[in-house]
């Protein structure tokens, strides 16, 4: 953990809102998936609204998410939105940032700047959460508080490689409910010196294995994730019993394995 980022809080005034109601819904059609708008930031005549999938707030672990920007209430439709996160612990002098896209690029199939942003932990009255959005580097908001709620569906790893002095986090997207079967099972890794800064690694391979706990089985038909763009890995895991597992990611990167040190593993509860 590192010391007190120094934040530089804007003086104009800052309205931040959060919407839930049916004028602040909109569906996508290349996805089908419900974005709802959750936090409005407004200074100086300039907003920013942050929309994502799914709930009414952002949720620990990984989020779709949108933005739309107005200037003067003229919406941009060109460039990009970068966008960093923080959390600030009162009972310390420590922060911590959480991965996000490089940079948000405007998606016209949406109406939105699109992309990712994982959480890695809930706000609560001793630590909170607090970011910077910017509009194609013309203008910015700084310093802005903003709720993060628990999702218990939420699965990650933090491991890290010792010779390289690299800490890794693999975040799972799906599967959230797995099942009997034959799973979809699609991830993302990022690297971080620091848990500062996170740099999304697109060039990793991975060897799933995954073991029944009560009966040290491990499934055959499993696919080791490739990585399809957008910082995800995809694969299939067989869950072929019901039951806890601890599926076994081996991941090679830089031209040696990583996972060295102890491989990471992932729990499931497959009902």
């Amino acid at each position: 953990m590192k010391k007190y980022f120094g934040y530089i809080f804007i003086s104009a005034i800052v309205i931040v809102t959060g919407c839930s109601n049916n004028d602040n819904v909109i569906t996508p059609p290349p996805a089908g998936e419900t974005y709802n708008k959750i936090i409005t930031v407004e200074t100086n005549g300039k907003r920013f609204e942050v929309w994502t999938t799914k709930n009414d707030t952002l949720m620990t672990g990984y989020n779709k998410i949108g933005f739309k920007v107005f200037d003067n209430n003229s919406e941009k439709t060109t460039g990009y939105v970068k966008f960093y996160a923080k959390m600030f612990h009162f009972n310390s002098n420590e922060y911590h940032a959480t991965p996000v896209e490089p940079q948000y690029n405007y998606n016209a199939a949406f109406g939105m700047f699109t992309g990712y942003l994982i959480m890695l932990m809930p706000g609560d009255s001793t630590s909170r959460w607090y970011a910077y959005y910017n509009y194609n580097d013309e203008f910015s908001a700084d310093s802005i508080r903003f709720d993060v709620g628990w999702d218990e569906k939420t699965k990650f790893k933090i491991f890290t490689d010792i010779k390289a002095e690299l800490s890794y986090l693999i975040t799972v997207v799906t599967p959230e409910d797995p099942f009997k079967g034959l799973n979809e099972f699609t991830c993302l890794l990022h690297e971080s010196p620091n848990f500062i800064d996170f740099t999304q690694v697109n060039t990793a391979e991975m060897y799933l294995r995954p073991v029944l706990d009560s009966l040290n089985h491990t499934s055959a038909g499993n696919q080791n994730p490739v990585y399809i763009g957008g910082g995800i890995y995809q694969g299939k895991v067989n869950f072929d019993y019901t039951g806890g597992w601890k599926l076994y990611d081996s991941i090679y990167y830089n031209n040696r394995i990583i996972t060295s040190n102890g491989t990471p593993y992932i729990y499931f509860n497959v009902k």
